[in-house]
């Protein structure tokens, strides 16, 4: 793909504002995104979120005709943080990044975060489907209308999408020096309520119970037990996993009257499957220690974690973008979560940052490195034959 047509198809979003809150600017854009799918020959459905809080979400479908039940799932978003009036026009110039020559660098609302993420994941469809016409598996593209505030309407539609896909790959920028997203940490949050019995701090004779002490006992018993599980020999687990409370309140905001309840957040992280369960059964066994406390789960992002399966097809894409970009790419584990998590299940191959590099996302001085734009387009829809042969392989031998 020429530099020429990734700047053409570049200009149809950079400057349709689109920030999350205003509907109506949301949907004129992903209208743009909808009318370029239609013209790869896929089918647009617009999914309606019910309580009206957000816009549409669209999903776009090709089916294969070889293998009709099997989609790779693309994953974007059309929102951005800022408006085009906050952030200012869009402009253009040159910027010395690290130690290298100076690049050619882009300025406007969400034109890293993702507005540039969405150009590559369509012109790198458009390349490699103008050289295979009839795909060997199903390609879905699933563009969020609010991933800037949680995507939190989708969840579960998210949860049947990974279920129904054989591969997850997701534009969200790249990093800063260009590495891809291979691992990504989930977090379960927990509100947990410890129920006392108030009573007047000096008569009480045993009834009381004092819920802040309960609190402050399962709290240490939870710091401890999770310290312990890190230590234990031969058990698979990152350094990404972590238990903190986040916030804890309770009683009357009085010194002479036992704290009849507490109130706390605990959130909880992990880097795989094996580890939000161990640490879920850990929290579980702690709570039941007592007769006093009951909890709820009130948000649950799983996690994705590099699959060693497809470590070849990986360095392909890897060599690729480093011999184009003449910088080491390197495939990461990044922080955060995205869309791409709540598609996340044990066995499902996924990958993030893959869209071009930038950084100073969500504020007015939010940049691209333009050429970025053509290396991975161009990297990109060459690898996806090399992807589609390995998963063929590998749903092959399943059935």
């Amino acid at each position: 793909m020429s530099r020429k047509l990734a700047q053409k198809s570049f200009s149809k979003t950079r400057q349709s504002s689109s920030p999350t809150a205003i509907q109506n600017q949301v949907r004129e854009t992903h209208a743009i995104i909808a009318s370029e799918l239609q013209q790869l020959g896929f089918q647009i459905n617009w999914h309606r979120d019910v309580s009206g809080k957000t816009d549409d979400l669209l999903i776009a479908e090709k089916p294969s005709t070889v293998r009709k039940n099997d989609f790779v799932t693309f994953v974007s978003h059309i929102d951005t943080v800022l408006s085009v009036e906050e952030a200012g026009p869009y402009r253009e110039g040159h910027s010395q990044i690290d130690d290298q020559a100076p690049v050619r660098l882009a300025h406007g609302a969400g034109i890293i975060d993702n507005k540039g993420g969405l150009v590559v994941l369509i012109e790198s469809l458009r390349e490699y489907i103008n050289e295979n016409p009839e795909p060997p598996i199903g390609l879905r593209v699933v563009s969020s209308p609010d991933e800037e505030s949680g995507s939190t309407a989708w969840h579960r539609l998210f949860q049947d999408i990974g279920t129904k896909s054989i591969a997850v790959l997701g534009f969200e920028p790249a990093l800063e020096n260009g590495s891809i997203i291979v691992s990504r940490r989930g977090n379960r949050w927990y509100n947990i309520q410890v129920q006392g019995i108030e009573a007047h701090a000096g008569r009480c004779r045993g009834e009381e119970i004092n819920a802040a002490h309960e609190a402050a006992t399962l709290i240490t018993r939870l710091v401890g037990e999770v310290r312990e599980l890190k230590k234990q020999q031969g058990t698979p687990l990152g350094e990404g996993l972590s238990l903190h409370v986040g916030h804890i309140e309770g009683g009357r905001g009085k010194h002479n009257i036992v704290c009849g309840d507490v109130h706390i957040k605990l959130d909880t992280r992990f880097s795989n499957f094996h580890e939000r369960e161990l640490i879920h059964h850990l929290v579980i066994d702690t709570l039941s220690q007592t007769n006093h406390s009951t909890f709820e789960i009130v948000d649950d992002c799983p996690p994705f974690d590099r699959d060693a399966q497809y470590s070849d097809v990986v360095t392909q894409l890897l060599t690729a973008l480093s011999e184009s970009e003449g910088r080491n790419i390197q495939a990461v584990k990044a922080g955060g979560a995205g869309d791409v998590n709540h598609m996340s299940r044990p066995g499902l191959f996924i990958m993030d940052g893959l869209g071009p590099v930038g950084g100073r996302m969500h504020t007015v001085e939010e940049y691209i490195e333009l050429e970025s734009l053509s290396t991975r387009i161009r990297a990109l829809s060459t690898w996806y034959a090399k992807l589609f042969a390995k998963l063929s392989l590998s749903t092959r031998d399943k059935d």
